[in-house]
């Protein structure tokens, strides 16, 4: 005869009790796997997480083949645009990056431009050219930076950097008009 919930009613309640603590190891184990792989396999966020932390460094190499140091910039505001060369919305913005680039270099404003689609030096210095983009254009070729380290899942990103080192804003978006763009400066500028 079986109870409402679907137990033997003529078994004791301890022999019910000794056969379901033999699940609750294995079930741990099971839970603590599935919590480990989530941890390693989740996707990673937009990159929002970021936002009040000291910005993940790196070192990545312009399309000349310079060095340029995260870390070595501290004291300046930066700007970081992760972005490609065959990306339309990317195209578009750099003239408005350019222009903020030039009016605002007298206050150390650093732009830097982290070439996310793989694009070999040669693409990527012809693209700047053509654009009259004048900051910095670094490249990297393993994706180790903005997917891994920033969380760039759509391109174009923006990741607004203090003069502390500390992530102020992150914007996964393209700037598509000067107002948003010296809004959002202001608050790493000053």
């Amino acid at each position: 005869m079986l109870t409402d919930n679907g137990v033997a009613a003529n078994r004791p309640a301890t022999e019910r009790a000794h056969s379901l603590a033999g699940w609750w190891p294995a079930g741990l184990a099971v839970l603590g796997v599935v919590i480990a792989a989530y941890l390693v396999l989740r996707p990673i966020g937009s990159g929002s997480e970021l936002v009040g932390r000291a910005a993940p460094d790196f070192t990545l190499s312009t399309v000349s083949g310079q060095s340029v140091h995260l870390a070595a910039l501290r004291g300046h505001p930066v700007l970081v645009n992760f972005w490609g060369v065959s990306c339309p919305p990317c195209r578009r913005e750099v003239a408005l990056l350019q222009a903020a680039w030039q009016a605002n270099h007298g206050k150390q404003l650093v732009i830097l431009g982290v070439d996310e689609q793989k694009d070999d030096a040669q693409s990527v210095a012809a693209f700047a050219s053509e654009r009259g983009a004048t900051y910095p254009m670094l490249l990297d070729p393993n994706g180790a930076v903005g997917p891994q380290s920033y969380g760039v899942k759509d391109l174009p990103q923006s990741v607004l950097i203090g003069r502390d080192g500390v992530v102020r804003q992150v914007i996964p978006a393209p700037f598509l008009d000067p107002g948003p763009l010296r809004q959002d400066l202001a608050g790493i500028l000053g």
